[in-house]
């Protein structure tokens, strides 16, 4: 019987441009808007079948150490797929993960590893899975794996679940620094007491297509202000880069704790990324790209 041959993939980030919390209906869920497109910065997934009795994921890299090899989002959808398809139910594999992704940074590495294993594995093997119980395995993740499954910025709302492609394409500059200290989301959504009004899809096309910059005066994240108080960290290194005056937007990501900025042009960014690794030494920074 013939093996897959070793295989890498790429697993991107995603950042929030803005994330409105309209309203609490529980301890579990929110009602939310935001806008979403993915970044250069991935993770490297190394994929190879194996006649193992047993699928066997491991995690390396910068980023590794609080991830459990037994209980993490690509066991979850490979044992998920395997339950409803004959044609990988005995199929073994072993799987490396180079984590470039910060755990714990509102970056969705997680979520973005279990969708690009899922869509491996029903490409290569060729497996007619319906869009209905593809989206259902991908809920097991969070609802925010949904916004992995292309390329396009995504708008998204209700409860994360409700997803519309975004009909514009971002060419941003952008710096990431994350302060060497995770958030946990669901602690920063119960502890939120921000809320927002909505503001559509349509609306939010017509004020980036008209000015990008009066969108990025109004583009709010309403879990910052919980997030600060959690992980102080972010606070300062959000007030610091907006006394930079050469960053045309800066934000937190999801519920953090990364946060980004971003630049017309590739010289300021690289200016700014000096300033920043001489202030925070010690603070995980990264340059990069949209990759719409």
């Amino acid at each position: 019987m013939a093996l897959i041959k070793k295989t890498t993939i790429k697993s991107y980030a995603k950042i929030n441009l803005h994330l409105r919390v309209l309203k609490k209906v529980s301890n579990k869920y929110h009602l939310i808007e935001s806008l979403v497109t993915l970044i250069g910065l991935y993770d490297e997934i190394t994929i190879n079948e194996t006649l193992a009795k047993k699928t066997k994921v491991t995690f390396l890299g910068k980023f590794f150490k609080t991830i459990s090899p037994h209980d993490n989002s690509i066991v979850t959808v490979i044992s998920s797929l395997q339950n409803i398809n004959e044609k990988i139910k005995s199929k073994n594999f072993i799987i490396k993960v180079k984590k470039n992704i910060p755990v714990g940074s509102g970056l969705g590495g997680g979520s973005s590893n279990a969708a690009a294993v899922l869509l491996f594995l029903i490409k290569k093997f060729n497996l007619n899975i319906e869009k209905k119980i593809l989206l259902e395995i991908l809920n097991k993740i969070g609802f925010d794996s949904r916004i992995f499954l292309d390329r396009y910025p995504k708008f998204i709302s209700h409860y994360g679940e409700r997803i519309n492609i975004f009909k514009h394409k971002f060419r941003l500059n952008i710096l990431l620094i994350y302060p060497n200290k995770p958030n946990f989301t669901k602690t920063i959504y119960q502890k939120n007491k921000s809320f927002s009004k909505t503001i559509s899809i349509k609306k939010t096309q017509q004020i980036i297509k008209k000015n990008i910059h009066k969108y990025f005066h109004t583009a709010n994240n309403d879990l910052v202000h919980t997030a600060k108080k959690t992980n102080p960290r972010i606070g300062h290194v959000i007030e610091y880069l907006k006394k930079q005056k050469m960053c045309d937007f800066v934000q937190m990501t999801g519920s953090g704790s990364c946060c980004f900025a971003i630049f017309k042009s590739k010289k300021t960014l690289l200016k700014c990324e000096k300033l920043v690794k001489t202030r925070y030494r010690s603070y995980w920074t990264a340059k990069t790209k949209t990759i719409t």
